[in-house]
């Protein structure tokens, strides 16, 4: 069925999900005809990223920490991909690796890329600890063990982000360059919005998380409360340790760049300036038109900005 015979009110809400980033137009196409996209659209999208992915040539696997089986995605230009370096990509809160699609193929043309879904989310199970910042950087640096990674050129966004600080300030000698995105650990409260339990309030998450102009229609905003009552997602949410990487700033020795998107209202771009005065020598790039997840929303800028400061590999 083309998007064409549906009538305008469908087609508007459908277009809205293209304009925050999260589908593009020739999936959408693909997708509209299906019931599966209909009652569950976040668990749909995740499942054909996996496929573009395997298509890209990413291998899915599974790494075995502390008894917990990590589930990450694996690129590499390399059949036999050297040990000890990696790009290592981390989602946000209640997000996964798939999440990391649409750049991970254009990475892994030069180095080995791992991307695996934080403890807790995607298909990774929660761990018998709790759910908390300093577990998930214990789960972090066990994964990279596993897998041999010494050094890592970290990229997190949001919750991925906090992550990546924290290790990198833990880990100095282990950390060759972080990329932050919109990157969480500077909230003093939990935000309600992130746990949305109505059609409206999943509807001003979309907002805050997509950008102002960002149209999700009513099927999608079913999904995203069922999704807020994730336990893993609700018991991060309800941590008594803060999310708060403030003191670990100062102790980040590798160049680290800040990347936040100017209308991001779930972790504003104030956020972005506090990490860049932070961190020593490091910059801030904001991008217009962008909210929180900008992955997802301008992938090729952010590959841009990647490349523009990666040495060639191998160097």
């Amino acid at each position: 069925m083309r998007m064409g015979t549906y009538p305008t009110p469908r087609r508007i809400a459908l277009a809205g999900l293209i304009s925050s980033g999260l589908v593009s137009a020739p999936m959408l196409a693909g997708l509209a005809g299906s019931a599966a996209f209909y009652l569950r659209p976040l668990a749909t999208l995740r499942a054909l990223s996996r496929v573009g992915l395997r298509l890209s040539g990413a291998a899915e696997r599974k790494a075995k920490v502390d008894g917990l089986r990590v589930r990450y995605f694996e690129a590499s230009p390399d059949p036999s991909p050297p040990v000890g370096e990696a790009i290592v990509l981390l989602h946000g809160l209640g997000d996964s690796a798939e999440t990391w699609a649409r750049m991970m193929p254009a990475l892994a043309r030069g180095r080995r890329v791992l991307a695996p879904d934080l403890a807790g989310f995607g298909r990774t199970p929660a761990p018998r600890e709790g759910m908390r910042l300093s577990v998930l950087v214990r789960y972090l640096a066990g994964f990279l063990d596993s897998l041999g990674v010494r050094r890592a050129i970290l990229v997190g966004n949001s919750l991925g982000g906090a992550v990546a600080i924290r290790y990198a300030a833990e880990n100095p000698g282990r950390v060759e360059r972080l990329f932050l995105l919109d990157s969480a650990g500077l909230l003093e409260r939990v935000l309600p919005e992130l746990e949305p339990k109505t059609r409206e309030e999943a509807r001003e998450l979309a907002r805050i998380s997509f950008g102002p102009e960002a149209r999700m229609p009513n099927f999608f905003l079913d999904d995203l409360v069922r999704w807020a009552r994730n336990p893993a997602h609700r018991a991060y949410l309800r941590s008594e340790e803060p999310t708060d990487v403030r003191g670990d700033l100062g102790r980040i020795q590798a160049p680290t760049t800040v990347v936040w998107g100017e209308q991001d209202r779930l972790v504003p771009p104030e956020h972005g300036r506090v990490l860049r005065d932070g961190i020593p020598g490091s910059e801030l790039i904001v991008l217009p038109g962008v909210a929180h997840v900008p992955q997802l929303q301008v992938p090729e800028e952010v590959l841009r900005i990647m490349a523009e400061r990666l040495p060639p590999a191998g160097d």
